[in-house]
């Protein structure tokens, strides 16, 4: 039997103590200090598939990320039938969707100014937060991969199984991390369930998922959609976590061949 997942993390207190480790973990209560009611979701697709910045990719299952690109396929069917295809949709710059008639108004002050502020007073910095949209068609993944950066997953629409690993540094240790290469990392063969620590989200539900561990992200019999803030360069009282010091290290001494950080910004 696989051992439950620990309740969620509901204070900052607890935060503190758990945000720097390897395991993800849910949040609740005074962590999550902001709300936002997002537009129908049909809106939504239609809005960010028009963008020239979308990213749409075909979103089936398999052991590693396939980013090839399917936007022009995609945006030529009627958004209901669409829907109903194997796609995943990302966008990385919403900035310009949080503007008046668009279906991100009032996200900054609703969402990221709270969340940036609570982080503030509980004595974090930060050099970079900043949202990104991610949708899944039915059944529809992103596979196995790591995030460059420290990823808080808001689950908005439909459900989503987000499993990441209960030995991460066992399956990625320190040499792979530093130099991940996205197209390179694959699902070990040897990786069983029994390695796996996965949460069952729905929505409202909200995740703290840990730089550079692997993880993938499985939607259900719906269209899924999560709106993930990532952060960069995150510090408590000045120390950063130990994977993201390694990694600001490795950068330094080998600038051409350590991976490049995020630049999104909002």
């Amino acid at each position: 039997m696989t051992p439950a997942a620990p309740r969620p993390v509901s204070t900052w207190t607890e935060f503190q103590q758990r945000w720097s480790g390897v395991r993800n973990f849910l949040m609740a209560g005074e962590c999550v200090p902001f709300a936002f009611a997002v537009p129908p979701l049909e809106r939504v697709v239609v809005e960010l598939r028009d963008d020239p910045d979308a990213r749409i990719t075909p979103g089936r299952k398999g052991d590693r990320l396939n980013l090839s690109d399917m936007a022009a396929e995609f945006r030529a069917r009627p958004v209901d039938e669409a829907l109903q295809t194997p796609f995943a949709l990302a966008h990385f710059s919403l900035a310009r969707f949080d503007t008046p008639g668009r279906f991100l108004h009032g996200f900054r002050e609703r969402v990221m100014e709270p969340w940036q502020n609570a982080l503030r007073a509980a004595g974090f910095t930060f050099e970079r937060c900043y949202p990104i949209i991610f949708i899944s068609g039915k059944g529809c993944a992103t596979n196995y991969h790591m995030d460059l950066s420290h990823v808080l997953a808001w689950q908005v629409y439909g459900t989503k199984r987000f499993c990441g690993l209960r030995e991460p540094d066992r399956w990625a240790p320190r040499e792979v991390r530093v130099n991940y290469k996205p197209a390179e990392f694959a699902r070990p063969a040897g990786l069983t369930d029994a390695d796996a620590e996965c949460f069952d989200m729905r929505p409202g539900d909200v995740l703290w998922n840990t730089l550079l561990t692997p993880h993938w992200v499985e939607a259900g019999d719906e269209v899924a959609m999560s709106i993930n803030i990532s952060h960069g360069g995150i510090r408590y009282r000045g120390e950063l976590c130990q994977h993201e010091r390694e990694l600001v290290e490795h950068r330094a001494a080998h600038p051409e061949l350590a991976p490049a950080g995020p630049t999104g910004r909002y």
